[in-house]
């Protein structure tokens, strides 16, 4: 046995995220028996790197338990990836990271990488700031790509040990992180004076729509603490269109001063242009989505977003290749 970082998977952790990184490097690690490349093959997909020596038995698939490290690592003998993992979006720590990349820096080796593997969506401002620490060594990992990874690496796949225990990752990963963990919030438009929403362009108001272009910000009645500088999502569902119509990433909430004693005070920053749906999502779809059976039925002016749900919301709303929208 090697030392107190060596790879279990029957090994147990007080913070839960230790336990999916344990997971998932016990996959890798016993992959070396079943299938020889895999390791190199989850390095080559994922993270865009070459590394031929990983397909050596020999290489250091570790978890790391002291608490200053980073919380795993593969490393050979010119290479040093080091991954920090959270199960829970907008969890990163700037100086957490920092302090990795110098704990990288007496590692030896030629190539070396700090890995972010969070549920966090890639395209967002809020992992592209961490990214802009370290543009060469940082790179972010979401935890969508790795199930999509595992679920094809058994996929037509005869049924072993190893592609059993891979399965039951995978349903692990769905329960307790894509089925728990937020993506943003639902806010319901109001469309009044008090607001100052309208839903169409007429000679006195400006549409929403038509004005989004250049908001930088959005207003609502109360505080959407879940979306301050996290990378979430604030969806829009029009209740005249019955459907969703547009999402923005939210940098951070603020009362709004110029609102100062009056109806929707909280100010929603944008932290890039919002996107508007060309397939707006319509309520039907929402409703197919557990959890979202009664949507829309309540007074309640929003509604959070899990991980999951996210997915499916947007499996409407998205062109063929799956994510992207036109953005404005």
């Amino acid at each position: 046995m090697e030392s107190e970082h060596e790879v279990n998977v029957f090994n147990t952790y007080k913070q839960e995220e230790n336990n999916f990184t344990n997971g998932l490097f016990s996959l890798l690690r016993l992959s070396v028996h079943e299938r020889p490349q895999f390791i190199a093959s989850f390095i080559k997909q994922l993270l865009d790197l070459t590394i031929h020596e990983v397909l050596d038995s020999r290489v250091r698939v570790r978890v790391l338990r002291r608490i200053q490290l980073a919380d795993a690592e593969l490393c050979g003998r010119s290479c040093c990836i080091r991954f920090e993992t959270k199960i829970e979006s907008g969890k990163l720590r700037p100086e957490q990271v920092r302090r990795h990349l110098k704990e990288l820096d007496r590692r030896p080796g030629r190539l070396k990488r700090l890995v972010l593997l969070t549920p966090d969506d890639g395209e967002s401002s809020y992992i592209k700031g961490f990214l802009k620490l370290d543009a060469t060594r940082i790179l972010h990992l979401s935890w969508k790509r790795v199930c999509d990874f595992l679920r094809e690496s058994v996929r037509n796949k005869q049924r072993s040990v190893f592609s059993m225990l891979v399965s039951q990752f995978l349903e692990h990963i769905q329960e307790k992180i894509f089925e728990q963990d937020m993506a943003g919030v639902i806010t319901k438009i109001a469309f009044d004076e008090y607001s100052e929403v309208f839903p169409t362009t007429t000679a006195e108001h400006t549409g929403y729509l038509d004005a989004l272009p250049t908001d930088k910000q959005w207003n609502t009645p109360r505080l959407y603490k879940e979306l301050d500088g996290k990378g979430r999502k604030l969806l829009l569902y029009d209740r005249c269109a019955q459907s969703i119509t547009a999402e923005v990433e939210i940098k951070k909430v603020k009362k709004d001063i110029r609102r100062y004693g009056k109806a929707f005070p909280w100010s929603n920053v944008f932290a890039g242009k919002p996107t508007i749906f060309p397939s707006p999502i319509s309520l039907a779809h929402i409703r197919s989505i557990q959890g979202f059976e009664n949507f829309g039925k309540g007074r309640s002016p929003y509604r959070n977003v899990t991980c999951e749900q996210y997915g499916r919301l947007l499996m409407s709303a998205s062109s063929p290749s799956g994510r992207t929208n036109r953005a404005i």
